[in-house]
């Protein structure tokens, strides 16, 4: 969007040297540095503001089917994954990260449960729908981070885990132009990084790109997805400066069903 964004190179180079590239490792780094999650914390997109969380509750009460399971998958360090507890007899948080599931555990609710498990392994879906049977899924902020080989396998777990009754309910960034607009836009600037951003880059982890009405059609295809319902929505996130405003970031939710099978 600007040439700007190319002077941020030399700065994200120096800052990410040693970082693994992996990214199960970058994730795992990243987990372990934060200190504190929540509003005011370490996290950038743990805001924790009201409104998105109505939001998802009124698409739950509206589509999601009564009585299931549901999953988080790339639950991090659980603040949603609780959340979600209200609309379901059994959650289950799923994350790559073991320092994330160490977050996410203490909190003592035991309709809720955590595990360390790849998103996109091979199986995962199946084994989990073996336990579960059908269940509902909930996906926040993930896909927007995985390339797109990996954004297949999730979709693929995922269908594992709906089965017939199932629903995704997904919301992803959705931010205009390549990851550099995106850091830009979040305040990255060639001589200094915002601390959540840094942390960020520090680690490893790969910037985000756009995820939005293209790329849930490239990554749900219509053949084999049901779209119940999709469109422009907000993330927020923690201040990027302390005692500057909540984040809101431009964003794409939609509601996704598997396409039934003619018999």
């Amino acid at each position: 969007m600007t040439w700007r964004k190319y002077l941020l190179i030399p700065r994200l180079t120096l800052t990410a040297l040693g970082a693994p590239r992996d990214q199960a490792r970058a994730w795992d780094r990243y987990w372990t540095s934060v200190s504190r999650t929540g509003p005011g914390g370490d996290v950038l997109w743990e805001a924790d503001e009201p409104a998105e969380h109505e939001r998802l509750a009124a698409a739950l009460k509206q589509h999601a089917a009564p009585g299931l399971p549901m999953v988080d998958l790339g639950c991090g360090s659980g603040r949603r994954t609780y959340e979600l507890s209200d609309f379901a007899p059994r959650v289950i948080g799923v994350d790559g990260s073991a320092a994330a599931i160490a977050r996410a555990t203490p909190a003592g609710d035991d309709r809720v449960t955590f595990r360390v498990a790849d998103v996109g392994a091979p199986g995962l879906g199946e084994r989990l729908h073996g336990e579960l049977g059908d269940a509902n899924v909930h996906i926040r902020g993930v896909l927007h981070v995985l390339d797109d080989d990996a954004r297949h396998a999730l979709a693929g777990n995922v269908a594992a885990l709906l089965g017939e009754r199932g629903t995704l309910f997904l919301s992803e960034t959705d931010h205009a132009g390549d990851p550099l607009d995106y850091l830009l836009d979040q305040g990255a600037r060639p001589t200094r990084l915002p601390p959540l951003v840094d942390r960020l880059i520090r680690a490893g982890v790969r910037a985000p790109r756009r995820f939005g009405a293209a790329e849930t059609e490239a990554v749900f295809p219509a053949g084999e997805w049901e779209i119940v319902d999709q469109g422009r929505s907000e993330v927020y996130g923690v201040p990027l400066e302390p005692g500057g405003p909540v984040q809101r970031v431009p964003a794409w939710s939609a509601v996704i069903r598997r396409r039934r099978s003619r018999r």
